[in-house]
């Protein structure tokens, strides 16, 4: 679906002039061959996309004060150590059901790849015109929403293009037919 909507408004007119490009994360030793099977499934589905750019840094760390600003953000919704484990008996537990609104210090640990691509979307997407990804998923019972709608205002943060977040429902779009 995040590949078909891009698609879809290049076929109008007001979009058609514009170079669809399309960003996945790999590995630097294997660049060339990820971005060769990124294009065969394009191409297996008649997308017509052929600037494929694979960046290796994806899942590299993010500045320090990317990490401050996101955290900065989440302070309001922030729970205390010695509080949760007055509430939870243990500082591993999951979120407490009578606040799941708020966010643990365990919670903030596993947000690095959200502010890291919120970095990358600014470096290469500057002169874009519209920015298509894929919204971030948050598990209901260990994810707090706070923390799941500070990933969505982060991953647009400070962004110029307007920013499409393309969440499906689990429905197979694209289908094709070995013949």
């Amino acid at each position: 679906l995040t590949l078909l909507l891009p698609y879809l408004l290049t076929r109008r007119r007001r979009w058609s002039g514009c170079v669809v490009r399309v960003f996945v994360g790999g590995d630097d030793s294997l660049k060339e061959q990820q971005k060769e099977e990124v294009l065969v499934l394009i191409k297996k589905f008649r997308l017509g996309f052929h600037d494929v750019r694979v960046l290796p840094d994806i899942y590299g760390k993010p500045q320090p004060e990317h990490i401050r600003q996101f955290e900065n953000m989440l302070d309001p919704f922030r729970e205390e150590a010695d509080l949760k484990s007055e509430i939870s008996g243990s500082p591993t537990a999951g979120i407490d059901p009578a606040r799941p609104w708020m966010v643990t210090d365990r919670c903030l640990e596993r947000n690095r790849a959200k502010i890291r691509l919120n970095e990358i979307l600014k470096d290469n997407s500057d002169d874009a015109a519209l920015i298509v990804t894929t919204m971030p998923i948050g598990r209901r019972g260990v994810c707090p929403s706070a923390l799941y709608l500070a990933w969505l205002d982060f991953l647009s943060h400070d962004l110029r293009p307007p920013v499409l977040m393309v969440r499906g429902n689990q429905e197979s779009v694209l289908t094709f037919y070995c013949q």
